[in-house]
């Protein structure tokens, strides 16, 4: 069972999206390869790092930048802003199936209509057009 410690190192922490984390991935090897020439990732690293490069549907800092402003402006929480800018979703339907606590009112926002997520969706799919 985890202590109230671990439980803490946790409690502010911002989910990233596939796309942030590879960005973030790449900027630590760079950092620790700049310090140290003769480094290599280990297995985890590399495999991380090929996964978020292959699947991240946005892999440009501005573009990740505008999505998560985008999805905190609709007032997600970060477990959806994170499914939702990391998962492919198309329509209304599949993001309430996908992220169900879209489909319901929180403590920040009001149940979000089809239309508002139709909308933020079709936004979003222009960020992976132009990528």
């Amino acid at each position: 069972m985890a202590s109230s410690d671990q439980d803490d190192a946790f409690k502010n922490a911002k989910i990233l999206t596939l796309g942030e984390a590879g960005v973030a991935l790449e900027e630590v090897s760079k950092r620790i390869t700049q310090r140290d020439p003769d480094w290599q990732p280990n297995a985890m690293m590399l495999k991380a790092v090929e996964y978020a490069q292959r699947f991240a549907a946005n892999k440009n800092r501005d573009t990740l930048q505008k999505i998560r402003e985008l999805l905190a402006n609709r007032r997600l929480s970060e477990m959806e802003l994170g499914l939702v800018a990391s998962l492919a979703i198309e329509t209304a339907d599949e993001a309430k199936k996908l992220v169900p606590s879209l489909a319901a009112p929180t403590e920040t926002r009001e149940q979000l209509s089809d239309e508002e997520l139709e909308a933020m969706l079709k936004e979003l799919a222009t960020y992976r057009e132009f990528e």
